[in-house]
């Protein structure tokens, strides 16, 4: 069950705060990666926040350039990361193998709500995940029926244009 905690229009940030308390216990961090359980409230909100759009577009300029759009047709959300280097992440200890049993989880909380995201680098298509994931040799790699990759090509340049110098 998903506490529900009143929320004030201004007050976002407190919100994320309250979730994070209810989820935080010494299991979520466990085996060197973020779990995602079977009834995390925090994965529950963002997947039922993601079901309720149904169409639209929303575009991200970044000092007058665009830097993402995301489309979204019903249960199907494209994110086109157009300048990916935009978005690098300072390095973390976590490794590969971790962060696909994150995706995993993730993943397979999209499928359990029939979302799909699909991930473009400069509006090729890198990964997909969800439920319209129809993963081939990229099973072996990732043990998901929710984890699709589309071009290997593409995924390490996103990974690599994604990783702090």
């Amino acid at each position: 069950m998903i506490p529900i905690i009143p929320m004030k229009k201004d007050n976002s940030k407190e919100r994320i705060k309250q979730l994070m308390m209810v989820t935080a216990d010494k299991d979520m961090l466990g085996d060197d990666h973020l779990h995602i359980k079977k009834e995390d409230p925090i994965a529950d909100w963002l997947a039922g926040s993601m079901k309720t759009a149904k169409a639209g577009t929303i575009k991200i300029d970044i000092e007058d350039q665009l830097a993402v759009q995301i489309d979204i047709h019903k249960d199907m959300i494209n994110i086109n990361l157009l300048e990916p280097a935009v978005f690098k992440t300072p390095d973390d200890e976590t490794g590969l193998f971790d962060k696909l049993n994150t995706a995993k989880e993730f993943a397979q909380k999209l499928s359990d709500n029939g979302l799909t995201i699909s991930f473009l680098r400069k509006s090729k298509k890198a990964i997909m995940l969800g439920k319209e994931a129809k993963p081939t040799l990229s099973k072996l790699i990732t043990r998901s029926d929710d984890i699709q990759i589309n071009s290997t090509k593409e995924s390490a340049k996103l990974k690599s244009d994604l990783k702090a110098d």
